[in-house]
């Protein structure tokens, strides 16, 4: 059964691995949607990520129905076992790209129905609001959290400048403090200055910030869309160097050596060495179960050393 862990000061006790549920409804039609959440529950785990525009961009979807097949699919579970995350901030079909207190609120009841629950156990700020004041924001997801309509709040892509003035507000004004910062990350390390477009890396100094602060990191992307397990991979370009395909070597040394597979040593040790919670994405039962499947902590453990060896720095971005 798949390990548990704290997300620290919200008493939310959550899988080490977190089900991604983006393309769920869309590209993922809502049979094979319940075969995969019906794997991961047999697997032990309890932690589902979703958001409000799931997934909008995919061609003849609005954006929601990720949220509404999960939100079936729960009407057969016990509500209480689960912790549903959702999504606030980006823009899709006529919601404004914005952490508006009346956006926060309005799409939080429109994520609640979806859901078919009465609260969200873990709501994120889905980006940086650079036009709203912070503490509007913050004003408003503690009045979801006094109402019982969210137990914890969080932060997905927000450079470190603005989490920490996110936090440092909500405790000036005794309101709910962001718990958790879900970025995008993985082993290989982009290079300075590298373009994402929205999506925000974890950096150095973030990861530094949220460990003193006692933040929990999430992180979306871990396996780069199945680089690991490609035979001749091509990395992206924002990942393409020499230090990388270094890093790369050496998890298919340990993957060739101990059975395990790349993709499968990758989340164990952003899991257990890093202690960040990976968001695992699969469109087949096979592709799940295969990253359900923990390798041993003794090979992930040598294998993450080697990788640190090699990285005696730590890129500052």
């Amino acid at each position: 059964m798949m390990k548990r862990r704290e997300i620290t000061g919200s008493g939310l006790d959550v899988s080490r691995y977190c089900l991604g549920t983006m393309y769920f409804g869309t590209k993922v039609s809502e049979r094979e949607s319940f075969q995969l959440l019906d794997l991961y529950a047999d697997r032990g785990g309890n932690f589902l990520d979703c958001a409000n525009k799931y997934a909008s961009w995919v061609p003849g979807f609005a954006g929601g129905e990720s949220e509404r097949v999960v939100g079936k699919w729960m009407k057969h579970r016990r509500r209480e076992e689960w912790i549903l995350t959702s999504k606030v901030g980006f823009a899709y079909g006529t919601i404004p790209k914005t952490l508006s207190a009346r956006v926060i609120i309005s799409e939080c009841e429109k994520s609640l129905k979806r859901l078919g629950t009465d609260h969200i156990d873990l709501y994120f700020a889905h980006s940086q609001d650079p036009l709203t004041p912070v503490e509007e924001s913050m004003e408003a997801f503690h009045q979801l959290v006094t109402s019982g309509k969210v137990r914890s709040i969080g932060a997905s892509n927000h450079d470190v400048l603005r989490l920490a003035e996110s936090n440092r507000t909500a405790q000036h004004l005794g309101l709910e403090s962001f718990t958790v910062l879900q970025q995008r990350y993985t082993l290989l390390q982009p290079y300075v200055g590298a373009d994402f477009g929205t999506q925000y890396i974890l950096t150095p100094e973030q990861e530094s910030y949220c460990r003193s602060a006692g933040i929990t990191l999430m992180a979306y992307s871990p396996l780069l869309g199945g680089v690991y397990g490609e035979a001749s991979p091509t990395l992206p370009v924002q990942y393409d160097n020499s230090h990388n395909r270094k890093i790369l070597e050496i998890i298919r040394k340990y993957a060739e050596e101990s059975g395990y597979s790349p993709m499968q040593l990758v989340l164990a040790g952003i899991s257990e060495f890093r202690d960040i919670i990976p968001i695992v994405a699969a469109s087949s039962e096979s592709h799940l179960a295969e990253s359900l499947s923990i390798p041993s902590s003794e090979v992930v453990s040598r294998m993450m050393e080697e990788i640190d060896a090699l990285d005696t720095f730590r890129i500052k971005y």
